[in-house]
């Protein structure tokens, strides 16, 4: 099994899948769909079984030649970056086609459909893998036509508007990419790397630090977006009410992560004076979406709308990690990358099922909904209870890591940007309790007959949640892959003082003992 490309056939399986699907009858699109899907993720367990704990660089790579003149080849990579995320990726993927029966049932366009899906997660997956600039720009911007697609032909009744406003924004970030993905290789081959895309290469070279701001803010501009960080942030409410829900379940739970893996990837090691110099503002930012965006979903009443606030209001709080330069931030900001895709799709999903048994997604129209589903209730309140970072969940390690981070760093920010679990705990109070709990505000006929979950509903759930309770009684199996990854770019990033001498950043082992004990 470790001789096969594994890196190269979780990349090329679904987008191959994609192109049988446009060609097989309507019958059997959605098990081969499932199918493909399934045999990506048994793919990235596969990359996991072998991955060595507490072992830092590239544990599994391949590099084929491609265009070797132009310094364009095959190189995919694993660390402790992106392990998980291509997990997420794969996960989220199978979960949401096995959501999407309806429109295999039902639906036009059927095959299209789930090619567009399996493209879009073969696209996130070479995202997440590539280690050349430019093959990274070329999925970059394949995962961004079937997202559009995806929107614009399946979504909601503003769905032109929606994917419209999506390209738009994603667009101009993308060139602004490539135009510095150039320069950089430009720079690379005038000091003597030859012509080079290859990252590894491209970090040891280094940028000349006058060019470095602006090449960063060139990068910054695509992955800023993608990441939803305020105010770049406002096709995502739009595209992610609009989208059907197994599609937004991929959007919201690994295509924002690219924009987060983006930074950590390539901008902290090719532009390190360039992140510290913005870094205050991109704090700043970071903590006014962290509350705008809490405050924006206390007063939502569509499902899908309060949780696009949601996402984006935790996608803050990675962010802000991210710039916080130290060790416990740099881990809590890739945990909650990982937390955060678990526990947003399954939100959309439970939302999803919400929306499949009334034909509403509007809560002012809900109440009294546990007794009529006593299951879906007991799955939403998990989902809920995690979100909100309770101890023995998934998020709670990672938001404790990510908001000490974020203290160490600037205690001004920090404390602030804490202040979003009062919000927080009143909006999903809200949605929960509200929809569970209160009093019938005159229910339709079919709100009144809905049934629960049934078995499909129960196995796309049931993953999740194992993971949410998984994850938060041993977040070690996180962090200790996570860690020795994380150390380069730290170091790369180190704080200088005004004499020049090196500040050594504090080790993240004794908190995240104590953060494993407060959770066992």
């Amino acid at each position: 099994m470790t001789d096969l490309p594994l890196l190269t056939i979780v990349v090329a399986l679904p987008i191959l899948g994609a192109l049988v699907a446009l060609i097989l009858p309507r019958a059997a699109v959605w098990w081969w769909a499932l199918l493909v899907a399934l045999l990506d993720l048994v793919a990235a367990l596969a990359i996991f079984a072998q991955f060595q704990t507490g072992k830092a660089g590239y544990q599994v790579a391949e590099s084929y030649r491609w265009l070797p003149e132009a310094g364009i080849n095959w190189t995919l990579g694993v660390d402790g970056l992106n392990l998980f995320l291509i997990i997420l990726n794969a996960l989220l993927a199978m979960l949401a086609i096995a959501a999407s029966q309806r429109v295999a049932r039902d639906g036009d366009r059927t095959q299209q459909y789930f090619a567009l899906m399996l493209l879009l997660s073969g696209g996130m997956q070479g995202v997440f893998l590539a280690t050349n600039l430019a093959l990274f720009y070329v999925f970059w911007e394949v995962m961004l036509v079937p997202a559009y697609l995806l929107v614009g032909m399946y979504g909601g009744p503003r769905r032109a508007y929606a994917a419209i406003k999506f390209v738009l924004y994603t667009a101009v970030g993308s060139l602004l990419m490539l135009i510095a993905i150039i320069v950089i290789a430009s720079l690379a081959n005038d000091r003597g790397a030859g012509v080079t895309f290859d990252l590894p290469k491209l970090i040891a070279t280094g940028v000349p630090e006058g060019a470095q701001l602006w090449l960063f803010l060139a990068f910054a501009a695509a992955f800023a977006v993608k990441a939803g960080l305020f105010p770049l942030h406002s096709w995502a409410p739009d595209a992610y009410s609009e989208a059907p829900t197994a599609v937004v379940v991929l959007i919201a739970g690994v295509m924002a992560k690219t924009g987060a893996y983006g930074f950590l990837r390539f901008c902290l090691p090719l532009f390190p004076v360039a992140v510290k110099q913005a870094a205050p503002v991109i704090g700043v930012l970071a903590v006014i979406g962290i509350l705008y965006f809490a405050l924006q979903a206390l007063i939502a009443d569509d499902m899908q709308r309060l949780l696009a606030y949601v996402s984006l209001s935790h996608m803050g709080v990675i962010l802000l990690a991210i710039f916080a330069f130290n060790t416990q931030a740099y881990d809590g900001a890739v945990m909650q990358m990982v937390n955060h895709g678990i526990i947003i799709g399954a939100l959309f999903l439970i939302a999803g099922a919400f929306e499949a048994r009334t034909g509403s997604r509007k809560l002012s129209e809900f109440g009294g909904l546990a007794k009529r589903l006593p299951l879906l209730a007991v799955a939403f309140m998990g989902v809920s209870l995690a979100a909100l970072g309770l101890p023995g969940l998934n998020s709670f390690a990672g938001e404790f890591l990510a908001f000490l981070g974020a203290f160490r760093a600037n205690l001004w920010l920090g404390a602030v940007a804490t202040l979003v679990v009062i919000p927080a705990a009143w909006y999903m109070l809200r949605f929960f309790q509200g929809m569970m709990f209160g009093s019938d505000v005159k229910p339709t006929a079919s709100a009144a007959t809905v049934r629960d979950i049934g078995w499909l509903d129960g196995l796309i759930l049931a993953p999740l949640l194992a993971l949410i309770v998984v994850l938060g009684l041993f977040p070690g199996i996180l962090t200790a892959r996570i860690e020795p990854s994380i150390t380069a770019p730290v170091s790369t990033t180190a704080i200088q003082t005004p004499a020049g001498a090196q500040i050594t950043l504090p080790s993240r082992a004794d908190t995240l003992s104590g953060t494993q004990e407060a959770t066992r």
